[in-house]
């Protein structure tokens, strides 16, 4: 059974939303403030997200991005608006459909199982919590990296990939090309960029970073034990 998490101010329709989905075989939870949505989708990780955009406390492409700093799953818009261009922000900012408004409810339930066809194809899953140092757990679902002593590190969608790619290859040394092609995409070949993103992952991981090691002149590699810091 999936389960989703409806962001929408409005409490008749998100009732009804509910009722529906559910009746329909999916686990569902709500929340009516952008806020309270993150803080649900980070403490109880949904298959998949409806946003609407015009929530009061926050705008709605930007908690599309924000839920995208952690949430694998799929991400669907529900709203009312009709311009183009906030359908491209939305999209772009890590939406993968968008639903206008009003909308029937098998419609919905027809993109949410297209939705869910994607990402079995992706080959998402859910995975378990990972030990990637002394110190340091990744959790893929959530899109996290928690330090034991200082809580969750604030890495950015990017740099979670890197992290999660370099660990994914643990004691292997992952070249440049691999990773701005893995990361950035086919053709990337620009070094500086990934400097500069293993230089933030490395300042925002603090005492933590020494997993993290260069190998100078051809990459990367992740160490789950090490005695320090890797050179710059």
């Amino acid at each position: 059974m999936s389960s989703i998490l409806i962001i929408d101010d409005d409490p008749a329709l998100a009732r009804v939303l509910a009722i529906g989905l559910h009746a329909a075989g999916y686990e569902v939870q709500s929340a009516l403030r952008g806020i309270e949505g993150l803080q649900r989708a980070v403490a109880d990780p949904p298959e998949v997200i409806l946003v609407d955009l015009g929530l009061p406390d926050m705008d709605g492409v930007a908690l599309v991005a924000r839920l995208r700093e952690f949430h694998r799953g799929g991400v669907l818009v529900l709203s009312a608006a009709h311009d183009e261009r906030i359908k491209v922000a939305a999209l772009d900012n890590g939406a993968d459909d968008y639903v206008t408004k009003p909308f029937g409810i098998l419609e919905l339930q027809a993109r949410l199982r297209a939705l869910e066809r994607r990402l079995e194809g992706s080959g998402h899953v859910v995975a378990t919590r990972q030990r990637i140092s002394d110190r340091l757990t990744l959790d893929a679902a959530r899109r996290l990296v928690v330090d034991d002593e200082r809580g969750p590190v604030s890495l950015s969608r990017r740099e979670f990939d890197l992290v999660r790619y370099l660990v994914e290859h643990e004691g292997r040394v992952v070249t440049h090309r691999m990773a701005l092609e893995t990361i950035w995409g086919p053709g990337y070949d620009d070094p500086h960029h990934l400097r500069v993103v293993v230089s933030r992952i490395r300042a925002k991981l603090g005492p933590a970073q020494g997993a993290l090691r260069s190998v100078p002149g051809v990459g990367y590699e992740w160490r789950s034990a090490t005695s320090g810091p890797g050179a710059t």
